[in-house]
């Protein structure tokens, strides 16, 4: 089975599907601007997130994280600095509340991104970095000096090289794969001419040196590289703030720094501060019991080039061959921005990318030990789990070190919403056994106090189709007062980034049925084992942001699912062939496809050769791969023979690039879901035996709200009995209407734009008589007692049945009614007459409003800038058939909405498609409907844009466009008649 991992004290409980416990439940990011926050508003927020539903919060210390220029500290940070003796009060206050409110805590290892505690500023494992200098001497010249930036450091290492060319260029680079091309000067050294002159330095500095008068060439170019401390603070430097701070008395009052990512030694400062200052006087015990997940965020640091001091020793043992002659061609797309605007490239066949692959190996490979340290701690130490986002913004194959933390996190932002880019990092996971795939959920730029929940739950269903299965939703900030900080509330990133979700919300009181929603699907997509169909080979995933790998869609359509694999991955103990499949304990994969234009490894293709030879399906796409990801000669030769001598056996199929779907669907391989639908469905398939569950979702991005509806089939692989598991309302019903082979089952839907089901397929159950087949006049079929029954609108139709039995099936006599005449009562929320009271929640007061039609509140006077809760209200006449009831139907919801009928709330509503069967709540005569809806907050702060602060900084960008608010479409009535079919 998939590993559990390491539990919390209170246990792994999963709960019901119908109410998931708070281990499967989404968590918020919390940010806490600093810890001289208010104690009892702080374990008010956590009572809040429970209230909502959320299973508790991940906790980070703010601490104006991407700090802006003018930004002002308005509290002393020597006092309630991360790591003080406040923050340890604050820690304690949040554990509490969790243990009180019984949920369960995640935290950051630091403040920020959490990449570095308080320490002593010469600690060895604090970051390192590297500093280039270059001096240019004419072809023939001699140097006799001091070393260009002699005093900068330690010295790495002093290289000399002949360049031969010099272009200034925007082309795209000769870089490693996905790598961005920026404007830059473009220098090519002569890789024979460099030479590493480190030993001919004097311990002054001084060095003495003619170069050769024969060289063809441009010049030479002396380099002299300096090892240094980085000294990159975790929270925003105070020194370049201007506030009341004051000169701290010792470390743990300094801020924290940044540790070295690539050492043990810098996992040991990070877990040594834990030990000696945090987790004492009963707080490790106490966290014990509520704790799930210490944490490290994206490492957001920006050095000249990733580095640590123990990596010149490291490449040499591991790769065979010194760095340093090298080292000049590191500084460009090996930090956080990309963006060197001065290349050195070699004169080899690959530009020198061979030794920048071998330098990102040995990286990865160094930080995979710091990981695994983390990891080990927390499971050890305190018997809970270790999360990362790993390898996020640093030059490294994430794919290697997915497996070293208990939960690896990706997020929504880096990976741009992109099925395809999940896949690339829930390979990796999958196939190591990971049950936790989890992301930062919901940042988007430019959307804050403006993201829907349809938009969150928009990015949580294609992270599930992409194989994510748990959620942290971005963010939720501490709600209470804050020096320089107006309302609504403390607004992290400048109003730049989503979201700021909480109490200031008009629609916090009703996030509880997306929330719960949400939770439905963790705990579907967080049991079993995923079954994937294909796996695609890939070497060298780096990102800030991770783009989609395989551009063509046809396997989608075609209904194939895939994932990714490195050759890291496909080392893991279970990534075997049995009886014709790789890793049938994980994904289940069909066939390997791997692609002219990906990197290989020596060991990548030994094992892609032992998977050939077991007779497992292998398809080159586009031709055979020949370049080889390290600098090897006689790798790069042999890898190249193997390669060629695989195309030899029957099971090993070189095909174009384009129609990779027809290709494998005519080598018999199909997938486990068969799609045949108008718009592109996506599918995620789990079983834990006894079950098999399916996620099935129209992707509609970028359709306009309420467009996109879809209609189409889906062939399972499965026999078992099919059920819907509604994740709205938790309910568990059959689906009545399908068609069933030996191998499949076949099922009719059609889904709004963005909607998703889950199907779940039960293995042990014989299946009962349904439909096989129906006209469209048919709304729907339910079950009375054990009876099946066929809902059918003003259209006759007909049914056959698993019998073989035709039935016609007598139309309603009513026709649907579209419902008008709305009063709407808009509850508005304005912000306090004092903007930097932000324990007000809003100020409050009520307009009513007539609507012959439904509108959106732009086009109803005095609303266009108004945030808060509309109260709609109508009625109308039905004398329901006595064999029948109706449905009624809201369409898309831009926000949230609960909908009462004659006094009955109903159950949650799908916002992709708001519709419910009220026949219960129905009475002859008049029947009242009344709808709830809420908004976000953007249209009521529009006006007061330019007043807006936190920490003493208004928006970064300038008033957004108003939203539509309220309800949109037309609301309809459909009645039916009920005729029982079998």
């Amino acid at each position: 089975m998939f590993q559990t991992g390491y539990r919390s004290g209170a246990g792994h409980c999963s709960g019901t599907f119908a109410n998931p416990s708070a281990n499967v439940r989404p968590r918020f990011r919390y940010w806490l601007p600093d810890a001289s926050v208010n104690l009892s508003r702080v374990a008010l927020d956590i009572a809040d997130a429970k209230m909502v539903g959320a299973g508790g919060v991940e906790v980070l210390g703010y601490y104006l994280y991407d700090s802006a220029p003018g930004n002002i500290v308005p509290t002393d940070w020597t006092t309630y600095g991360w790591g003080t003796p406040a923050w340890k009060t604050l820690f304690d206050t949040l554990i509490k509340a969790h243990k009180d409110n019984g949920l369960i805590m995640d935290f950051a290892m630091g403040p920020n991104q959490g990449q570095g505690v308080p320490a002593h500023e010469d600690d060895d494992g604090l970051m390192w970095d590297i500093r280039l200098f270059n001096r240019t001497i004419p072809v023939g010249g001699s140097f006799n000096g001091v070393l260009p930036g002699w005093g900068t450091g330690q010295l790495q290492a002093a290289v000399t090289g002949l360049v031969t060319s010099s272009i200034e260029t925007s082309d795209p680079g000769p870089g490693l794969p996905t790598e961005p091309s920026t404007s830059r000067e473009q220098n090519t050294l002569s890789a024979a001419s460099l030479q590493d002159v480190t030993d001919q330095v004097g311990s002054d500095g001084s060095l003495s040196i003619t170069f050769p008068s024969d060289s063809t060439g441009l010049h030479y170019t002396i380099f002299a590289m300096y090892l240094i401390q980085m000294h990159y603070r975790n929270e925003a430097d105070p020194t370049t703030l201007v506030g009341p701070e004051t000169v701290p008395q010792d470390f743990i009052h300094n801020g924290s720094w940044t540790v070295d990512h690539f050492s043990t030694r810098g996992a040991k400062v990070m877990t040594d501060f834990w030990e000696k200052y945090l987790l004492i006087d009963g707080t490790k015990e106490a966290l014990m019991e509520v704790a799930n997940y210490g944490w490290e965020d994206s490492c957001e640091i920006n050095p000249d080039v990733y580095w640590t001091r123990y990596l010149p020793e490291a490449f040499k043992e591991r790769r065979g061959y010194s760095i340093n002659k090298f080292l000049p061609t590191l500084f460009h797309q090996n930090d956080l921005n990309s963006a060197a605007t001065t290349w050195w490239i070699t004169d080899e066949e690959d530009s020198g990318n061979s030794h920048i692959a071998d330098y990102r190996t040995t990286l990865t490979e160094m930080y995979g030990d710091y990981l695994q340290a983390l990891t080990e701690w927390a499971n050890s130490y305190l018997n809970i789990q270790f999360s990362a986002q790993v390898s996020y913004n640093m030059a490294m194959d994430m794919q290697t070190n997915i497996a070293k933390v208990n939960g690896p996190e990706c997020e929504s932002l880096g990976f741009g919403h992109v099925i395809d880019a999940y896949r690339q990092y829930a390979g990796p996971a999958n196939i190591a056994g990971k049950r936790i795939i989890s992301s930062e959920c919901g940042a988007n730029f430019g959307d804050v106090y403006q993201q829907t929940l349809p938009d969150l739950l928009w990015d949580v269903r294609r992270s599930i189709a992409g194989g994510v299965n748990n959620f942290i939703f971005h963010g939720y900030p501490y709600s209470g007062n804050y020096g320089l900080t107006t309302w609504p509330q403390f607004t992290t990133f400048y109003y730049l980034f989503s979201e700021m979700h909480g109490r200031h919300q008009p629609a916090w009181d009703f996030y509880s049925d997306s929330i719960d929603y949400a939770a439905r699907l963790q705990y579907i997509f967080q049991s079993g084992i995923p079954k994937r169909d294909l796996a695609f080979y890939q070497k060298f995933t780096a990102y800030q942001s991770v783009p989609r790998n395989y551009q063509p869609t046809d396997l989608e359509a075609a209904g194939y699912t895939y994932e990714y694999l490195n050759p890291e991955n496909l080392e893991e103990p279970k990534a075997v062939i049995q009886h014709g499949i790789l890793a049938p304990e994980r994904q289940a994969f069909k066939a390997l496809i791997i692609r002219a234009n990906d990197s290989m490894t020596v060991s990548g293709v030994e094992r892609i050769s032992e998977i050939a030879h077991t007779g497992f399906p292998v398809i080159f796409s586009g031709g055979i791969p020949s370049y080889l990801a390290s600098y090897n000669a006689s790798g790069s030769a042999y890898i190249n023979a193997t390669l060629k001598s695989l195309t030899s056996l029957s099971n090993v199929h070189v095909v174009h690039y384009e129609g990779l779907a027809a290709t494998i669907s005519s080598l018999r391989i199909q997938p486990a879901t068969i799609i045949q639908a108008s718009n592109t469905w996506y599918t995620y398939w789990r079983t834990d035996g006894s079950t098999d569950y399916v996620f099935v979702y129209n992707d509609a991005f970028g359709s306009p709200l309420g467009n996109g509806t879809s209609q189409g089939t889906v062939e399972f692989q499965s026999t078992g009995t099919p059920y819907l598991f509604d994740a709205w309302t938790g309910a568990q019903t059959p689906i009545l209407n399908y068609t069933q082979s030996n191998n499949s089952t076949t099922i009719y839907f059609e889904l709004a734009g963005n909607q998703a089901v889950i199907v779940a397929f039960k293995n042990s159950e014989c299946a009962a008589e349904h439909v096989v087949s129906a006209s469209p006049g048919v709304i729907s079929f339910t079950t009375r007692g054990s009876a099946v029954v066929a809902n059918v609108g003003n259209t006759a139709s007909t049914c056959v049945t698993s019998d073989g039995r035709s039935h016609s099936l007598a139309a309603s006599s009513a026709t649907p009614i579209t419902l008008s005449n709305w009063t709407l009562v808009v509850e508005h929320w304005d912000p306090p007459s004092d903007l930097t009271d932000i324990e007000t929640v809003a100020v409050k007061s009520n307009t009513t409003h007539s609507l012959p039609t439904l509108t959106s509140w732009q086009d109803i006077a005095g609303l266009q800038n108004v945030s808060g809760r509309g109260y709609y209200s109508t009625s109308f006449n039905l004398n329901p058939d006595p064999q029948g009831g109706a449905i009624i139907d809201f369409g898309a919801v831009v926000h949230t909405i609960r909908v009462s009928i004659n006094g009955h709330v109903l159950p949650p509503l799908d916002t992709t498609w708001a519709r419910a069967d009220i026949t219960p709540y129905l009475v002859k005569g008049e029947n009242k409907v009344e709808a709830v809806v809420a908004t976000t907050l953007i249209n009521r702060l529009i006006p007061i844009w330019t007043s807006l602060r936190t920490s003493g900084v208004g928006p970064l960008l300038g008033p957004p466009t108003s939203q539509d608010y309220g309800l949109l479409f037309d609301v309809v009535i459909t009645p039916y008649k009920s005729t029982v079919v079998c």
